[in-house]
């Protein structure tokens, strides 16, 4: 099994200006404060490791406030933009939930969230945190982007999908950030972790505001939010959804050097600069540089 070095990810705002900022329908966020800097501390790191190593019944972390309230509420604000014709909705006698439809333009906001979870020193600290090494994000949000159950609504347990619909690429980790704020437990919703024998929920996770949740996907890790959800008319449980996955390249692959960038020589003297080169012998070659001062 392949362990992934315990690193910690470099802090990507280190070198801005402490005025530096994004604004977003009137509200300023400065670029320092998209999320919290304990995420590059290397104790708190350590810590989220050891409780991933232990948890159950599957891989997984349940953390709060790793980013900007500010940008949150922005973001929850956006689901209001996209009209229902617009939403794809999930219904059968499993699931009644709403999803973003894939490469829907989203808000600022939302798409600002997408941007850091998609970098490649977030992806970094969940492949540390996850012990998952070599995780590759999808702009593209396959399965992901803005998720929403409404009242009634439920989504069944379940294991997610395997691999990738377009690219084969192996699903390793699903993220999700509640964007709740108050949620009521008695509403309902909580996202329910079941052991491998499918037979009762060993965790209950509140989808409050600012709570991420990360999942290992495997054969046996099953969860959901089963029972239809009891909120009053107009209040929703709402998500931002993410994926990531690896290549898992066979063994006989991987035992092959990498090959590097080949160009193409195009240029009549330099092909023939290069059929000398391929045939002569080494002290031939090196007595024409000397007499050239230059590769001939």
């Amino acid at each position: 099994m392949i362990t992934v070095s315990p690193t910690v990810p470099v802090n990507p705002f280190r070198h801005h200006d402490p005025g530096d900022h994004v604004t977003i329908r009137g509200r300023r966020i400065a670029l320092g404060e998209l999320v919290d800097a304990k995420i590059f501390d290397p104790d708190y790191v350590g810590q989220l490791r050891a409780r991933v190593a232990t948890a159950a019944p599957f891989p997984h972390l349940v953390d709060d406030g790793w980013f900007n309230p500010d940008l949150l509420e922005l973001a929850g604000e956006e689901f209001a933009t996209l009209a229902s014709p617009e939403w794809t909705e999930w219904a059968s006698r499993h699931q009644q939930i709403y999803r973003s439809p894939p490469k829907q333009p989203l808000g600022p906001a939302s798409t600002l969230y997408f941007q850091l979870v998609n970098a490649g020193w977030f992806v970094d600290f969940l492949s540390t945190v996850m012990d998952v090494p070599h995780l590759i994000a999808d702009a593209h949000l396959h399965g992901g982007g803005l998720h929403e159950s409404r009242t009634g609504g439920r989504f069944g347990i379940h294991r997610d999908f395997d691999r990738h619909l377009h690219n084969g690429l192996q699903n390793e980790l699903s993220m999700m950030t509640y964007l709740n704020r108050g949620w009521d437990p008695g509403w309902g919703g909580a996202l329910e972790l079941w052991d491998k024998q499918q037979k009762r929920s060993l965790r209950s996770i509140v989808p409050e505001f600012n709570r991420s949740v990360v999942l290992c996907h495997g054969p046996a890790s099953f969860h959901g939010h089963p029972l239809p959800l009891a909120t009053p008319e107009g209040t929703t449980r709402r998500s931002l959804s993410s994926y990531y996955y690896s290549n898992r390249i066979p063994p006989d692959a991987a035992a092959r050097p990498p090959q590097s960038t080949e160009f193409l020589i195009w240029k009549p003297k330099e092909r023939l600069r290069e059929a000398v080169r391929n045939v002569a012998p080494p002290f031939v070659w090196n007595a024409l540089k000397r007499t050239f001062g230059r590769q001939p």
